[in-house]
Parts: structure tokens; sequence; C-alpha cells
């Protein structure tokens, strides 16, 4: 009975396995530039949105490796160009490192947030001007992108204490009541 419950749960826990593995060769063919391979996962039905442990997704890897035909066919497959992996890094921020204008283009035109922070609240714009590619600059400009996140008027009056309760001063009277 022990040898049957063995073989079952490792029958039962092949798929999840396969499945992980699938995924990162899904994102290693897309980094590497292999067209046939990307498609051929993605034709068996490997996620286009898969991500591996650190939350990297195959379009993040085309994107970074500056793959056009990849970032195209996933895109194709129904890759999400508003993922971001565990350190908020989108594919739109990955494919400003090497500046490919194109797949900068063929992101935004898939809808990717030019405007999106990563979670050191850098900016896709502030990258951009970092890696100093005037050209994807432009581009960026032109659809929208800010250098600086914009906060909520309510979180920015909150804390210039604007609005709401004023903040009472270290030392001073509270204010006489009518």
């Amino acid at each position: 009975m022990k040898y049957k419950d063995c073989f079952l749960i490792l029958l039962l826990a092949l798929p999840q396995a396969a499945h992980a593995e699938d995924i990162k060769d899904l994102f290693a063919a897309a980094m590497m530039g292999k067209l046939e391979r990307t498609d051929a996962l993605l034709a068996q039905g490997i996620d286009a949105n898969g991500k591996t442990a650190s939350g990297r997704t195959a379009l993040m890897a085309a994107s970074f490796s500056g793959n056009v035909q990849i970032v195209k066919s996933l895109l194709a497959y129904g890759a999400d160009v508003s993922l971001a992996d565990n350190s908020g890094t989108t594919a739109l921020m990955d494919a400003l490192v090497f500046g490919n204008e194109e797949i900068v283009n063929l992101l935004i035109a898939a809808g990717a947030d030019v405007n999106a922070l990563d979670k050191q609240n850098v900016t896709v714009m502030a990258r951009a001007k970092k890696n100093a590619h005037e050209n994807i600059i432009k581009i960026l400009e032109k659809a929208g992108a800010k250098e600086e996140a914009e906060v909520p008027i309510e979180e920015a009056t909150a804390k210039d204490g604007a609005g709401g309760k004023p903040e009472e001063k270290p030392g001073a009277k509270p204010a006489a009541k009518k």
C-alpha cells in the first residue's frame, strides 16, 4: 500500500514539475532568440504569461534581449504587457536597457503602462533617461510618459498637512474653541 501511495503522489506531482520546466524552457527560448522553439512551446499550450520563480516572463526575456520576432509571437499568444516581476520590472522597462525602439513601440501599442513604477518607485521615463536613448525618450513622451510618479491629490494634501485635520506643531497651543 505504501508503494502505491508513493506512486500516486509522484504521478500527481509530475504535471506540476513538467509545467514549471516548460515555463523555464519558454523563458530560455525567448531569452536566447529561439523563435521556432518559442512558437513550438506556445503551440503546445504553455502559458505565455507563465512566470519563473523571480516573477520573470518570456515577454520580459525577449524584450530585454531585443528579440523582436519573439515579442510579436508572445503578444500574438496573449502575453500580458502589464505584468511585473518580483522587483516591479515590466517588459517595457526591460526593452529600455538596450534601446530597441521597435520593441518599445510594440509594447506601447499592446497597452504597456508608460508610467509604471518598479518597487523602488522608479518610472519608465526615469529608466529611459538613465540609459540615454533619445529616440526612446521621444517615443515615451509622445505616449504620455512622465518622469516622476504623479501622487493623487488626496495623498499629496495629506502629506502636506493641507485638507482634513490640521496637524499640530510641537509646543503649539491648541486653537481656542468659539
